[in-house]
């Protein structure tokens, strides 16, 4: 479903939606060519419809029997017969066809059900598939419109994800850009502190050259000790308030592509949420 355009999605489905049909007709079955009721199911495959009806049989047929085609002993159809028949199915769906056509014939004790049957083991047998088939159908409109309804659920998580990975990035950069005006501030205070040590420094040394002493000596370490940890300080301040910098630089770049993904998702979910009424109309009105 999400390999298709949404106009091509639906005009699928519209090409799908199609009033029930039991035909009367002939196939060949490993007995014969047979008189057949068949129906056609759009948009489907072989083994999905072969695996419903070989669970239907199961349910009222004293045995089935699954090799090249499908065949039911003992089964039990009231509205077509009071004694037990066999049922033969076959489902052909030629190579890259989207549709599957099901054969079944009905072998009561007078020989296979056809057009010249009794009318009520005619009506029988054309009920009985009119009503297997609409329940097929029906299964797999529900299934269309789950995984639609999943599609839709899974694009609107993305869509809150994208909306909460952008908050983050909003609150991120104010959080960043807070951390860069006090880093401005304590490294001008900082750089303030280093130029007043500077100022000592300099007045210590010409201390130390008039009247040298191990006091002034001491004094002078101390200070240049404090001038190197002020110096690294304002260093690291100015790597921080870099950094900073290019991290919001960085979440502005995210968050003018989140909208851009954002937009993006948000159409996607229009499309889908077209797609899914569809589905939703599909399922209703299946007969």
């Amino acid at each position: 479903m999400r390999h298709l355009t949404t106009f091509a999605f639906l005009a699928l489905l519209a090409h799908g939606h199609a009033q029930t049909e039991v035909r009367t007709s002939s196939f060949s079955f490993a007995v014969g060519v047979q008189p057949t009721f068949s129906v056609v199911f759009r948009n489907a495959d072989a083994p999905t419809v072969a695996a419903w009806y070989k669970d239907q049989l199961k349910d009222i047929s004293a045995g089935v029997v699954s090799k090249k085609e499908l065949m039911a002993i003992g089964t039990r159809l009231p509205e077509v017969s009071t004694d037990t028949m066999r049922v033969y199915v076959k489902v052909d769906q030629p190579k890259k066809s989207p549709d599957v056509t099901l054969h079944v014939a009905f072998k009561v004790a007078g020989g296979f059900v056809g057009p010249d049957s009794e009318t009520r083991q005619v009506e029988g047998c054309r009920a009985w598939m009119y009503q297997q088939a609409v329940m097929l159908k029906k299964m797999l409109a529900q299934r269309e419109l789950d995984a639609g309804t999943k599609q839709q659920a899974r694009l609107e998580d993305e869509l809150a994800m994208l909306v909460r990975e952008n908050e983050r990035a909003q609150k991120s950069i104010e959080k960043t850009q807070q951390n860069i005006t006090d880093g401005e501030k304590e490294k001008a205070d900082t750089d303030g502190e280093l130029g007043n040590m500077l100022t000592r420094l300099d007045s210590k040394k010409q201390d130390v050259a008039n009247a040298p002493s191990e006091e002034n000596t001491k004094q002078l370490q101390a200070l240049m000790k404090e001038q190197e940890k002020l110096q690294r300080k304002s260093e690291k301040l100015a790597r921080d308030i870099t950094s900073g910098t290019r991290k919001i630089e960085d979440l502005r770049f995210d968050i003018k592509k989140n909208l851009v993904d954002q937009d993006a998702k948000s159409k996607a979910i229009d499309a889908q949420k077209i797609v899914v009424e569809s589905l939703r109309e599909k399922l209703a009105t299946v007969n």
